[in-house]
């Protein structure tokens, strides 16, 4: 949605003199990869026993159907529970509603005190928001928040390779007060965070510690048992018409498609459960029309199933959640949107497109206390990029993959040669025309029905880990070995930074840490803030940046003015630049809100390296970033043990922000300040000289000099040099150096070959123009 009819909505007028939270409220209408399929060696025939049920899956519960009524009562969300006989079975879905559903609510004042037990809770709310808040800010997670003893993994220690649960947290009387500490011997962490009072009101539009977005839709729908069309259409996919009622399935009758833009007979129902409520709906139609309820919450489709669940299986439809549940696999979840859509490389995600992922955070607390997630996504392309993308956000230590069989070598031989199921020659609708053969499976319905429920148990219990964490075989990185000497994802020599001589000695390569110094002035935050403009603009990237010695005003002006390549105030060094007007501010704002993100620490003490990291986690989860700014160091609390050195100190900081780059495939440009120079005569400093320890550049994937002309004998005085001091990945770049001149007037870097004016065409001219000259 462009910011003008974002703010149209809001009822802001679009001038000059719009206030501040006009602008805010207007904004937040705005707010809101991944290899391709690889050719490795086929994998020998696996022959394994047929289990007759899963490990770690939970018993399926009795029949329970969410429905009150069947007679096209408009459906408010809830999941009554009926009286359960004797057998198992729940009374008819005509039975009557309960007391609360049927009862309209009381009037007058016949509860004395209400009000002011109404205003307690809202209180007490308040306080356990706030203290959810400070706790996340900690990277601590928490199911309840009910006063005594809570377990839950350690956010700085992760609870070792088991990822156990050794992080001990106390909620006191009156929710106000946590406690923590870390049984794990090698780490011990302690701490507290406390809410002394109540939030206060703030203004309309903000809220105290919590997000301001607009509250999700909740579905209203009419909603009936399926009839025997849809059953019969189920029955064709192998799924019973118990496991459909035990999944919530109905249907809608007259029922408005969007697609068609018109009322359609019927559609299948699918309903998305949080704690027992309805909080979205997916229709099916029989021509394969999908939609779900606008501006509903996006969460897993069977999130209810795992909660609490230790082990969860993810897959890339409801129906094929509907078959592992018929194959007795209950702990199963489906994305709600499917795969994204096929990119021809593995660039990032447009943020209009990257808010898709938006589910797993909002499951994100089901999602943290699961020990193992089996993804097991489709056959193709789209599918395993699907699972590339959850293994980064949910972390791979933990994910295990589902490889669905393509040739005769992929397929599971049991013990009981017995064969359940179709195994018919025909390939299911989803095969795609090159994969066209009787042993291809596009995903866990085409198992089901082809091979039985046994096979399908098999696949699922036969999911690959991911390498574990410090012990590898070389051939478990077949399929990354194959991409990296094919090129296919376009990263494996590094992303242009914008700079073309400048790419002769230094290239972004995800998960790689980059120290940046230079002495003071000398324009080390100007050169990063065009680093990522330029990134965002040409390779679709997006960053959290905790620049700590910047105001937010000053910030913004000076990304806006890289963006739009225009100042941002009428001032005597623009000399004849006109300045930017109040639309493109307006579009440039609303362009680099959906890009970078920035991490502030708005309390009177300094925040630590753990801090930022917990919240650069949040934001890969949130928003997909795939670039962390940190400057500068010194910025940051330092706080160390007695016994401990500052060089051991500074050895594992760093160890941190490595294996957070290496761990979510993020590049870290870290801003160090040298050490005060004796007898400085104007050189540049070198990467030894940076204050605090030499870890600094042994640790460091790339080392970069930043260094401006001070002597007009020497150059122009708007000359700064980019000295590349280091760089451990060859294929990234090499020692040297390139020269830039500084644009004062929008804050652009270009290089002495080109100028200001050339400097301020659209990049994807440039790149056209770039291929056209390539081509001749």
């Amino acid at each position: 949605m462009l910011f003008a009819e974002a703010c149209v909505q809001q009822g802001t007028v679009l001038t000059s003199g719009a206030c501040s939270c006009q602008l805010a409220s207007a904004f937040k209408l705005l707010r809101r990869g991944i290899s391709s399929s690889a050719s490795v060696p086929n994998r020998v025939r696996r022959k394994i026993s047929a289990r007759p049920a899963h490990s770690n899956k939970q018993a399926a519960p009795a029949w329970e159907s969410p429905f009150g009524r069947s007679e096209g009562y408009a459906f408010q969300g809830r999941r009554p529970r009926r009286e359960v006989g004797s057998d198992g079975i729940e009374a008819p879905l005509d039975s009557p509603l309960d007391a609360e559903q049927q009862s309209d609510p009381p009037s007058g004042n016949g509860n004395a005190g209400s009000a002011a037990q109404d205003s307690d809770l809202q209180s007490a709310d308040s306080q356990v928001d706030s203290l959810r808040d400070r706790l996340l800010n900690s990277g601590i997670t928490l199911s309840s928040f009910t006063p005594g003893e809570h377990r839950t993994v350690c956010p700085i220690c992760s609870g070792g390779s088991t990822r156990e649960r050794c992080l001990g947290v106390t909620i006191k009387e009156g929710g106000r007060e946590a406690v923590w500490n870390c049984f794990r011997a090698k780490c011990g962490w302690k701490g507290s965070e406390s809410v002394r009072r109540a939030p206060r009101q703030v203004a309309r539009g903000r809220s105290a510690g919590k997000s301001s977005t607009a509250q999700p839709v909740k579905p209203k729908a009419n909603l009936v048992p399926l009839e025997e069309e849809a059953l019969e259409f189920f029955r064709s996919r192998g799924i019973s018409a118990q496991t459909l009622e035990a999944c919530g399935v109905r249907q809608e009758n007259d029922v408005f498609c969007p697609a068609l833009g018109k009322r359609v007979p019927w559609a299948i129902a699918f309903p998305y459960y949080r704690s027992g409520e309805i909080v979205n709906i997916k229709y099916r139609t029989p021509d394969k029309r999908f939609w779900q309820v606008k501006g509903a919450e996006k969460v897993f489709y069977g999130l209810d199933d795992v909660t609490g669940s230790d082990e969860i299986i993810i897959v890339e439809g409801e129906i094929d959640k509907l078959s592992l549940y018929e194959a007795g696999m209950t702990n199963a979840i489906s994305v709600p949107d499917g795969a994204p859509p096929q990119r021809n490389d593995n660039s990032p995600l447009p943020p209009e497109q990257d808010k898709k992922y938006s589910y797993m955070w909002n499951c994100r607390d089901v999602l943290d206390s699961a020990i193992r997630v089996v993804l097991a996504t489709d056959n193709d392309n789209p599918g395993q990029a699907l699972g590339e993308e959850l293994s980064r956000r949910l972390g791979r230590e933990r994910c295990y993959r589902v490889r669905w069989p393509t040739t005769l070598e992929d397929t599971i031989v049991l013990d009981d040669t017995a064969e359940e199921g179709g195994q018919g020659d025909d390939p299911g609708d989803g095969a795609e025309a090159a994969d066209v053969n009787r042993f291809f499976r596009k995903d866990a319905n085409e198992v089901l029905v082809k091979d039985g429920a046994a096979m399908l148990q098999a696949y699922i219990d036969s999911a690959e880990e991911y390498p574990i964490r410090g012990l590898f075989r070389l051939t478990d990185f077949w399929g990354d070995v194959y991409n990296y000497y094919n090129l296919h994802s376009g990263n494996e020599g590094g992303v242009s930074t914008g700079w073309r001589e400048l790419d002769q000695y230094y290239k972004i390569v995800p998960g790689e840490l980059s120290i940046v110094t230079g002495v003071p002035n000398s324009g080390k935050s100007e050169w990063l803030d065009a680093l990522c403009i330029n990134l965002a603009e040409q390779h679709n990237w997006t960053f959290a940046m905790c620049s700590m010695e910047k105001g937010v005003k000053d910030h913004a002006r000076q990304l806006l003015e890289k963006h739009v390549r225009k100042p941002f105030f009428d001032l005597p060094y623009a000399g004849s630049t006109k300045r930017m007007g109040w639309e493109e501010v307006v579009e440039g704002m609303s362009w680099i809100d959906e890009r970078i993100f920035l991490i502030r620490y708005e309390d009177d003490e300094l925040p630590n390296i753990d801090w930022v990291l917990n919240l650069a986690r949040a934001a890969v989860l949130r928003h997909g970033i795939r670039g962390l700014v940190i400057d500068p160091y010194n910025e940051l609390d330092h706080q160390r043990p007695s016994s401990m050195t500052e060089t051991e100190y500074v050895s594992q900081m760093l160890t941190k922000i490595k294996r957070f780059a290496q761990h979510h495939e993020c590049h870290v440009w870290f801003v160090a300040h040298p050490r005060q120079l004796r007898e400085w005569k104007g050189e540049p400093p070198n990467l030894y000289d940076i204050s605090g320890s030499a870890h600094f550049i042994n640790k460091a994937d790339c080392g970069i000099v930043i260094h401006r002309n001070r002597d007009e004998e020497k150059g122009p005085m708007n000359e700064s040099r980019v000295l590349v001091r280091k760089i451990r990945n060859k294929a990234a770049g090499n020692i040297g150096e390139s020269v830039l001149h500084y644009d004062r007037v929008t804050g652009r870097f270009y290089e002495p070959k080109s100028s200001p004016a050339e400097s301020t065409q659209s990049t994807d001219f440039m790149s056209a123009v770039e291929k056209f000259n390539a081509a001749f």
